[in-house]
């Protein structure tokens, strides 16, 4: 069950309505997720014909016919999902329900110290006491990095130092479990579809902004890929020079990631701009000073907010999504700021998307990680000649 597809996200949901309720009736999934009893009654058959869900007599109501009930009975387990972002390492172990029970963060590091943080991450939540009692059934991992479609390798990884780097080779020799390695960003798409602000929208896009910048579209319920599964990499829009600097277009990151809001500040107050920050400020002093009134602040976050218009009118007028998501340490920065950031937007587009900060914290990439491994165990659960007929 390919979950990049909204219909295939469908069934998911559903069945991971039921694994998590414990049982639950046709109508109340209807109602739950949003769907048409049709809908519902169409992926209840299928995952009744894989073997994935029992139905059987609810309590007898005082009148009426009686409800019956549907239940999980696939097989136990768990999944482990990671998130190998620019600076950390998150990892989950989730059961079957989706419910995380162990997690483990720690520095990412570059090259293949960054490859060690992931291995021993997964090692870490192999020990933990939670997982003696579930037998680990699916990996899946997200990158900052992609994964080269024709040769296998992590490339594009400025973060971790990726650069044809054979990250599958190193997860085949060390992993005895079915494993997938997607984009970050990809991954914090899917999780927006399945518990974040996207779900219920056939057609949205996230923006990650924070050590690095990245994106994910799903249009028309399809997560898009790309030729180099490059699609979404908003970290390369041409969107305006940084004041100042010579050239006449900047790319995306080089003008709204951490580092580069940074660099600005420290420009501006080296040139004499007033300001409350001192040596070694971070990313969040800059929107704390902002919010305070600070010259310096409010100039960085005033460009930033400049930028990030900038890049969802360019991506608004390309595919017109219904929504916009703003993720990362710095987009989920700029909620106070998005009734600017929406009027600037609306001034250059001719119809605005809707323009929302995540509200999963930094755990969208993991989040949607577990729901593709939930997906992997589902697969592993159908009977081979009715998997992809029953789920897709």
């Amino acid at each position: 069950m390919d979950v990049r597809n909204i219909a295939e996200l469908n069934s998911f949901l559903v069945l991971d309505a039921i694994r998590s309720r414990g049982q639950v009736t046709r109508r109340q999934l209807a109602v739950e997720l949003g769907l048409s009893d049709a809908s519902v009654s169409r992926i209840v058959q299928r995952l009744l014909l894989a073997s994935l869900i029992a139905e059987e007599p609810g309590d007898k109501s005082a009148r009426g016919r009686t409800p019956t009930v549907l239940r999980f009975v696939g097989a136990a387990g768990g999944v482990i999902a990671v998130d190998l972002g620019g600076t950390r390492c998150h990892g989950a172990l989730a059961d079957l329900s989706g419910t995380p029970v162990a997690e483990d963060f720690r520095p990412t590091g570059e090259g293949r110290r960054a490859a060690s943080a992931l291995l021993d991450c997964m090692t870490a939540l192999r020990a933990s006491p939670q997982a003696q009692a579930l037998t680990v059934r699916a990996v899946v991992v997200g990158i900052p990095a992609l994964i080269d479609a024709r040769t296998g390798l992590a490339t594009a990884g400025p973060n971790v130092h990726w650069q044809d780097f054979d990250l599958m080779g190193i997860l085949a020799d060390n992993l005895a479990e079915p494993f997938e390695v997607d984009n970050d960003t990809n991954l914090s798409a899917l999780g927006q579809a399945w518990r974040g602000a996207g779900r219920g929208a056939h057609s949205f896009v996230t923006m990650s902004l924070g050590t690095g910048i990245g994106g994910g579209i799903v249009i028309d319920g399809h997560l898009i890929s790309g030729r180099h599964n490059a699609a979404g990499e908003i970290a390369f829009l041409p969107v305006g020079s940084a004041p100042g600097t010579p050239r006449e277009t900047r790319g995306f990151e080089e003008v709204a990631s951490g580092p580069a809001l940074r660099r600005q500040a420290a420009a501006l107050i080296a040139r004499g701009g007033s300001s409350s920050l001192r040596d070694g400020f971070s990313v969040s002093d800059i929107f704390a000073a902002a919010i305070d009134g600070d010259e310096v602040g409010e100039h960085v976050v005033g460009d930033l907010i400049a930028h990030v218009a900038a890049a969802i009118v360019g991506t608004t007028a390309l595919v017109d999504p219904e929504r916009v998501i703003l993720d990362g340490s710095i987009g989920r920065a700029l909620q106070p700021w998005l009734p600017r950031l929406r009027a600037a937007v609306e001034a250059g587009v001719f119809q605005a998307p809707e323009i929302v900060v995540s509200q999963l914290g930094p755990n969208a990439a993991v989040i949607g990680a577990i729901a593709r491994a939930l997906a992997m165990v589902s697969e592993q659960d159908a009977p081979i000649h009715l998997a992809r007929r029953s789920l897709g």
